[in-house]
């Protein structure tokens, strides 16, 4: 598995109810580091700790995982473990 820093672009918005004139379009950059766990159906899975390498290897679990989808992504850089 790949180690990787992903940039990419969320949606967001704000709470309540709020005038028309005081919505922004502004994006939301983010920068997210994980394991590359699978890239399929146009998303990026990462998983920020991986377990059960060094146990019996027949069966790799996961935590903190997100999926981002690709179209959102800007960049994608591999880094050494």
């Amino acid at each position: 598995m790949k180690l990787v820093l992903v940039e990419w672009v969320d949606s967001h918005g704000c709470v309540g109810w709020n005038p028309l004139d005081q919505l922004e379009a502004v994006p939301l950059h983010c920068k997210s580091v994980g394991w590359l766990v699978k890239k399929e159906n146009g998303m990026v899975v990462l998983a920020s700790s991986i377990s059960g390498e060094k146990n019996d290897g027949l069966r790799l679990f996961a935590r903190g995982d997100i999926a981002i989808p690709e179209r959102c992504i800007r960049k994608t850089k591999v880094l050494k473990p």
